[in-house]
């Protein structure tokens, strides 16, 4: 009976003829073969065919359709014939080599034969017939090509299945294999390496899999790799060739520790033992090797291999400084990643910085500011950090200035904190501003004592005049928040408090002039000593008591470092050697700046300077004499050889020198007629192939700051050149510059014709600014077309020319360049504010996204810049919440640190909302975000709007979530909880004021928001109840609904997706039961104290009980539509991520010149 239920073959024809007659029959036959199944086929009606599959005349067939269906017709006789194959070794040896050339083609997707290469994959790999070839004599090289074969074709980009059997594949061979070529160890372990790694990700995938699936197997076969090279790097002298693979072992090593630990089990020793080595270079590659695999995050090596670590932890006391610095040099991530292990590490660091060796000295210092605030914090003690203040006044240069920098990078982590009074940081890094000034000013000159001390003078000297005109409360007021931000300062802050305000009292005139004499920076050395000598003699009869208090002030506030004598010593320094130029001229732009009437002596001696052709300080001097001017227009030398000296620097100096040059010129009174000419010549000579380009616009945009009616009467010809042919042309130099993959340089590289075009757009925004003062009403009409411009670069990411071949860096610089220029127009300027529609404000806000690294960062910076200051509406704080999906890491803790202070102080003014509005606010930008997405279903009902039903995916509401997760973080308490709650709410009672604004996602966000604010409340056991005030929400973004039948549906509908709650509470592993019953938005009264997030069940129950049907819900998507769904091209945040690997080339990169041309052009707002 079982032997007449056996299927047998019906193929009978010979396997011979032409190409095409021999194709035809080989498809039949394996179109029958692969519906064969081993159980049920009569064997013996194979064996005919079985013979003629393995002649050489088919195995060998020139056409490549015959051999591959021959080599899929074997691979199902194989299948049949399992466990024994119906060939003899020599046969399998000819077979598995077609197989292995065979499958060489896998990588070719767009081949006819496509489909049967996969099929001879899948088949190998499914019935493990490829375990032969471990049987076969002398198959070692046939191993060897198979395995390089499937390493060199396996792509990113093909499909996952095919990935898998590849590595099936794989793992069949070593788990079957008694004994692997090294060949094939080398091939697996050559994927580690970083070129390799990079090169194709697959293969660097694939042999993770492999090692971490076969671990067991390849343990033996690394471990003998790794020891015959170790093994000979301990015999003698390593030559320059095998020091070079000795070190590229290591970084094996480090890789393989990353993504595949199990097969170190017994390499780990051997490094144990290279650090014991007398070899230093072996010594020092082993200790820097094990700090980096003892960083990993995931690594539990320390633990693991206790003896290894004991060993590790000895090389900080190693003979060899180069060994100790390896070991200090390895602290900084290890500590990050292992909090755990910071005690014992700390401890040996703190002893590295007394190391008898400065080089060892200098870097445990430099190592130190290389943590983060949390880090410092919470696992460097204090004494260690206290070490490195002593190590500011060590003797060795080197050594003082990396312990100065590190105390002066950490207090400026750590200073939002202790402004914001956190004891913790104050304790931890408080003394570090008074370590780094003791070690630096041996008089402690402290700037801001000298700024408080005016401000208390000038106090002084109106308290008279404040007691006659009733304005005596205030003046308490101010002199009591002045006295106690000196004496904070003070060695006894009470006691310092209680003595000045004593001295305050007594109106003594003569002790206010000598006050100021010591602050005079007009006066000598000899008279400012002089003064503080005659003011503590006063202090002295007239109130013995605060003479202690008052002699530490005097020494801070004494300008004996800077003054008139020192300013005259560096004038004439910047005319020296090369290296007292240097520092004397950083000095003076140092100087200029905070104590500009310092140099009303020396106008004289600078212009004289400027006359002489061979001064090479000019830069210096220039940029001195501008800051002059800015403060003292009046007092600039007006002279006719001045002006004709400034004169040349405009068409024979740098940019920067005619820049400055200009500002002095425009600053002079009664030298319009010298302006206009100027003005009027570089308004002729304006072309794009000028190589004066840039430096004419550089002096246009000054001659707009200082001098506007000048600029006003060749302003149509300077804008219409800028906005029609500077900003609308591209040279054919910019478009081949820059390399195509880059997409940002630092603007020092950039080229001189897109600085003009920055420039060229600076001009523009400089003319709007200024306008506005003088003329509100042209500027109106002179900033339109700016803001369209601006906007028009945004909107086209940076493109404005018609041939579009703007390059990727001088579009990244447009970009962020058009957004800075929209908020710096409209920063303390309501005119210019109003401007900004909504649709355009959403816009804008979507740049903090870019796809750039520095572009991001800057829009960022200059928005926190300008809020810290008061100086920007605060709609601009919802656009840092867009920050939440960015990734890099630092920069968004950043911007959650300072919302989070910016939060704190605005909590003080509780009766504006503005943390909690800005909810609001993040929830407009979100539903207009355009990612987003809304899907609409065919079958959908229709919803209150007459319109189709749509749908979020649970991936979208995940991505919306994390926005509003974030904006939890940093702006919500346990007092505010109720009003943001009320809020979110209370997006369900408006639309959107602009027209056309899909306000459905505003109702899903509202109920997403309030499912969140639920469930946090819930997890820190905050109490919700109903918000008893009222909240005027934006006008200018909602307008509330008409009370009828559709508002009332829409504030009972429930428009958070089942699914997505579902997948949360399934995420949480929590399933509460609570009501989310709403009343037009209010949070309704509860017994718990701790509210829960909605419950499945819960929310069915509550819409069965609102009367809507389960259908008037958002649906799930069909399993058959999520299947057949492809890939989405990248969206803004996705867009943001893959910039993350570019981001850290710029990230630590100052931004001083963006800063420095930002301060030029505020002169007229200031």
């Amino acid at each position: 009976m079982a032997k007449a239920s056996l299927k047998e073959l019906q193929f009978r024809q010979k396997l011979t003829g032409n190409v095409s007659e021999l194709h035809k029959k080989l498809k039949e036959l394996q179109a029958e073969l692969k519906d064969l199944e081993q159980e049920t086929v009569d064997i013996k009606s194979l064996s005919s065919v079985t013979k003629q599959l393995i002649d050489s005349s088919i195995v060998n067939h020139k056409d490549k359709g015959v051999r591959i269906y021959a080599a899929c017709c074997i691979a199902d006789m194989l299948r049949l014939y399992a466990p024994d194959a119906p060939y003899n070794n020599t046969q399998l040896k000819v077979i598995f080599g077609l197989f292995v050339n065979e499958l060489r083609h896998i990588a070719d997707a767009s081949s006819a034969y496509a489909n049967m290469y996969y099929y001879l994959l899948e088949s190998l790999s499914v019935v493990k017939s490829i375990v032969l070839i471990t049987d076969l004599k002398n198959a070692d090289e046939l191993m060897t090509t198979l395995f390089r074969n499937v390493f060199d074709d396996i792509r990113p980009q093909q499909a996952k299945n095919v990935q898998i059997c590849m590595s099936e594949l794989l793992q069949h061979i070593i788990d079957e294999s008694s004994q692997l070529p090294q060949e094939i160890v080398d091939i697996i372990l050559a994927q580690f390496l970083h070129k390799h790694k990079f090169d194709n990700p697959a293969a660097y995938r694939l042999a993770c899999d492999l090692g971490n699936n076969c671990a067991e197997k390849l343990q033996r076969y690394v471990f003998q790799y790794f020891s015959d090279i170790i093994s000979t790097a301990g015999n003698g002298e390593l030559s320059h060739k095998e020091l070079e693979d000795f070190k590229t072992v290591h970084k094996l090593v480090i890789e393989l520790n990353k993504s595949t630990p199990a097969l170190l089990l017994n390499v780990i020793p051997q490094l144990e033992e290279e650090l014991k080595l007398s070899d230093v270079t072996i010594r020092t590659l082993a200790t820097r090797s094990l700090g980096e695999m003892f960083s990993e995050k995931t690594s539990q090596l320390a633990t693991q291999y206790e003896s290894t670590w004991k060993a590790w932890l000895q090389r900080r006391n190693d003979k060899i400084p180069q060994v100790r610095i390896a070991w200090i040099e390895s602290l900084v991530d290890l500590i990050k990643a292992h909090a755990s292990l910071s005690k014992e590490l700390s401890e040996g660091l703190c002893e590295k910085l007394v190391d008898p060796d400065e080089k060892v000295r200098a870097v445990a210092c430099k190592i130190i500011g290389e943590f983060d605030y949390e880090t410092s914090l919470h696992h460097i003690q204090k004494n260690t950090l206290i070490q490195v203040g002593h190590r500011c006044r060590d003797k060795k240069k080197s050594v003082s200035k990396e312990a100065i920098t590190t105390l002066a990078v950490l207090y400026n982590q750590a200073y939002p904190e202790i402004e914001n009074g956190t004891k913790a940081s104050i304790s931890h890094f408080g003394w570090m501003v008074s370590a780094i000034l003791h070690a630096v000013y041996v008089n402690d000159n402290e700037t801001f004592a000298r700024s408080h001390m005016t401000a208390l003078l000038k106090l002084l000297e109106t308290q008279e005049r404040s007691k006659e005109n009733g304005g005596a409360e205030e003046f308490e007021k101010k002199l009591e928040s002045i006295v106690k931000v000196i004496s904070d300062r003070l060695p006894d802050p009470v006691k310092s408090s209680l003595l000045l305000y004593k001295y305050a009292k007594i109106h003594d005139s003569t002790f206010l002039q000598l006050i100021s004499d010591c602050m005079d920076s007009r006066r000598s050395l000899k008279e400012i000593r002089k003064a503080a000598k005659d003011v503590i003699a006063r202090i002295e009869n007239v109130s013995p008591s605060t003479l202690e208090i008052f002699s530490i002030l005097i020494q801070r506030i004494s300008l004996t470092l800077i003054n008139s004598e020192v300013t005259s010593e560096l004038i004439q320094n910047i005319a020296g050697s090369d290296e007292s130029r240097q520092i004397s001229g950083e000095l003076l732009r140092s100087i200029s700046p905070i104590f500009p009437a310092i140099f009303i002596d020396h106008l004289a001696e600078i212009t004289a300077l400027l006359r002489d052709s061979t001064f090479i300080g000019a830069s210096d001097a220039l940029q001195t004499l501008a800051e002059f001017a800015k403060q003292f227009p009046k007092s600039v030398p007006a002279d006719g050889k001045a002006k004709e000296t400034l004169r040349q620097f405009l068409t024979a100096g740098t940019v920067a020198q005619a820049t400055d040059a200009t500002i002095v010129l425009a600053s002079i009174a009664n030298n319009d007629a010298m302006c206009r000419d100027i003005a009027e010549d570089i308004s002729e000579e304006l072309d794009i192939s000028s190589p004066d380009l840039l430096k004419n616009l550089a002096i246009l945009s000054q001659i707009t700051l200082y001098c506007p009616q000048v600029f006003e009467s060749i302003s149509r010809a300077v804008v219409a050149f800028i906005m029609k042919k500077l900003l609308l042309t591209n040279t054919k130099d910019q478009e081949t510059r820059y390399d195509a993959t880059e997409d940002w340089v630092e603007k020092s590289q950039l080229d001189q014709y897109s600085l003009s075009k920055l420039m060229g757009l600076k001009v523009l925004v400089n003319r709007a600014i200024v306008l506005l003062e003088s003329d509100p009403e042209a500027a109106h009409s002179a900033v339109r077309p700016v803001f369209q411009l601006l906007w028009a670069l945004i909107n086209q990411e940076g493109e404005l020319v018609a041939e579009k071949n703007t390059n990727a860096v001088m579009k990244s610089h447009l970009r962020l360049n058009a957004a800075r220029f929209v908020i710096k127009l409209t920063r303390g300027r309501p005119a210019y504010e109003k401007m900004v529609a909504v649709p355009d404000f959403g816009r804008l806000s979507l740049v903090i996204q870019d796809p750039v690294y520095r572009v991001r960062h800057g829009f960022a910076s200059r928005i926190m810049k300008y809020l810290r200051a008061k100086e920007l509406h605060i709609r601009y704080l919802a656009v840092l919440m867009l920050v939440a999906h960015e990734p890099e890491v630092d920069w968004k803790s950043q911007v959650q640190k300072f919302l989070t202070i910016q939060s704190k102080n605005q909590a003080i003014d509780s009766n504006l909302m503005l943390n909690e509005l800005t909810l609001a606010r993040a929830l407009h930008l979100l539903s207009n975000h355009p990612d987003f997405v809304i899907k609409v279903a065919d079958n959908d009902e229709k919803d209150v709007f007459e319109g189709t039903l749509p749908t979020h995916s649970v991936q979208d509401l995940n991505l919306a979530a994390k926005y509003i997760e974030f904006y939890l973080d940093t702006m919500a308490n346990a007092e505010n909880i109720s009003l943001i709650f009320y809020i979110a709410s209370l997006m369900k009672t408006v639309r959107f004021t602009t027209p056309n604004d899909n306000t459905y996602n505003l109702y899903v966000l509202s109920d997403l928001a309030q499912y969140l604010i639920q469930e946090r409340s819930r997890s820190h056991g905050w109490t919700l109840t109903s918000y008893p005030g009222q909240v005027k929400l934006p006008r200018e973004l909602f307008t509330p609904l008409a009370q009828n039948d559709v508002s009332v549906e829409i504030s009972k509908k429930i428009y958070l997706p089942i699914a997505w709650v579902q997948a949360r509470e399934h995420k949480t592993e929590r399933k509460p039961k609570i009501s989310i019953e709403r009343k037009m938005g209010q949070a309704t009264k509860r017994r718990s104290r701790s509210p829960s997030p909605h419950s499945v069940e819960d929310m069915e129950d509550v819409v069965r009980e609102k009367g809507v049907s389960s259908s008037s819900r958002v649906k799930r998507p069909k399993k058959a539509k999520a299947e057949e769904r492809v890939a989405e091209e990248p969206t803004r945040k996705m867009a943001s991520r893959a910039a993350k690997s570019k981001a850290t080339v710029y990230k630590d990169v100052e931004s001083s010149d963006e800063d420095s041309e930002e301060m030029e052009s505020d002169h007229s707002s200031s």
